[in-house]
């Protein structure tokens, strides 16, 4: 059965002769969907742009859900990781020998990416402007809903400008910043890039910007994550080929050990948060890679539609958050957000409009995209 891995950036990446070899990435994105699931389910207790009545200890399941609620934002940086280690893998080389032309790498990505980001994108902003012509508002959470931010949006350049630009369906602000680090990877790909000092050069150098808050624009640690993903994907194939069987099951309870010390530092507040995840996300990634490879092609099959859900249900969910406003807009106190069965209906709709997304609609229109460039350009050289 061929595999593919489509990251939420939108990476489709070549068949490997182990089918399911690197089967746990698709295991790793599908879990870092739920703490931004959770993370943003304080969006139902909104309006017009501010939170009322909300109490984060009174959301559904608190006690055993905390992690999520307060620091389910740092699954984006979590995801940047795992496109650095896919595009790694797939791309690192082939883009420094010169073997992908930019004209197919933009292709891919936006034939990934594109359809699904302008449905939705259309899709909130006809609510949003039916939401602020019923409240007179600003929005019900992202407060630019103008026409300059739309264009913006339209071209996935949400985000690159400095400063705040939340407006329409905002999720979409990491990967409107991750689209100048793919250009910026290629780039540097094609400059011969790609030697693991160089690797550890420009992890230095994104951390210590950000460390020293020379800059608040978010590309700078998406470039920090990302490569830190191309790290990963370095220390994995080192893992693999040059430890033997025997020696990489010590060698992870000992790199799990590492996360279990950070996860206690972390909890008494002497690690912040977001070094924590860059801790626990290569450690993570190789883990599975090394855990998660079934037999039976039926676990396979639904590991993979988990992955494939992962950029449908990021793009989605506040679409749907939305919607709930809208149906409540006259008696927002109405609006059982503190039900956990509104929990549990708010991630099994978001997952199942995903699932059906990604057969029916972002598949189905990547294949058309990329089929009708291919037509053209034989058409072009005939």
């Amino acid at each position: 059965m061929p595999f593919r891995h489509v990251n939420i950036g939108g990476m489709s990446s070549q068949p490997t002769t182990n089918p399911h070899s690197l089967i746990g990435i698709e295991l790793a994105r599908f879990a870092c969907t739920l703490p931004i699931l959770l993370w943003h389910y304080q969006h139902f207790y909104y309006v017009n742009g501010q939170p009322v009545g909300f109490e984060t200890t009174a959301q559904p399941w608190y006690a055993w859900l905390q992690p999520f609620y307060l620091f389910g934002y740092l699954s984006v940086q979590a995801f940047w990781c795992l496109s650095g280690f896919i595009f790694f893998w797939k791309y690192a080389k082939p883009v420094a020998q010169g073997s992908v032309p930019f004209s197919k790498f933009a292709l891919l990505r936006f034939s990934r990416l594109y359809p699904l980001h302008l449905l939705t994108l259309l899709i909130v902003a006809v609510m949003s402007w039916r939401y602020e012509a019923i409240n007179a508002s600003t929005g019900f959470v992202y407060p630019n809903q103008d026409a300059s931010h739309f264009v913006l949006q339209l071209f996935m350049a949400s985000d690159w400008r400095p400063g705040i630009n939340w407006s329409y369906n905002g999720p979409i602000w990491s990967i409107s910043v991750e689209l100048l680090v793919y250009a910026l990877f290629y780039g540097l790909c094609r400059l011969g890039v790609t030697k693991l000092w160089m690797v550890l050069a420009l992890i230095a150098g994104s951390g210590a910007i950000y460390a020293l808050k020379l800059t608040t624009h978010p590309v700078v640690l998406c470039v920090f994550f990302f490569y830190l993903g191309a790290l990963t994907c370095m220390a994995h194939e080192a893992f693999t080929q040059r430890l033997s069987p025997e020696a990489q099951g010590p060698t992870l309870k000992a790199a799990l050990g590492l996360v279990m010390a950070g996860t206690a530092l972390a909890v008494i507040g002497v690690l912040r948060p977001m070094f924590f995840v860059a801790l626990l996300t290569p450690v993570a990634i190789i883990a599975l890679l090394h855990w998660v490879q079934p037999k039976s092609a039926r676990a396979r099959q639904v590991i993979v539609a988990l992955g494939n859900m992962t950029y449908s249900s990021y793009l989605w969910h506040f679409p749907l958050q939305l919607l709930a406003a809208l149906v409540f807009i006259h008696h927002p106190a109405d609006l059982p957000a503190n039900s956990p069965a509104w929990l549990l209906g708010y991630l099994g709709l978001t997952y199942a409009l995903a699932a059906l997304s990604y057969r029916f609609i972002e598949s189905p229109a990547q294949n058309w995209i990329r089929a009708k460039v291919a037509l053209g350009r034989a058409r072009a050289t005939a």
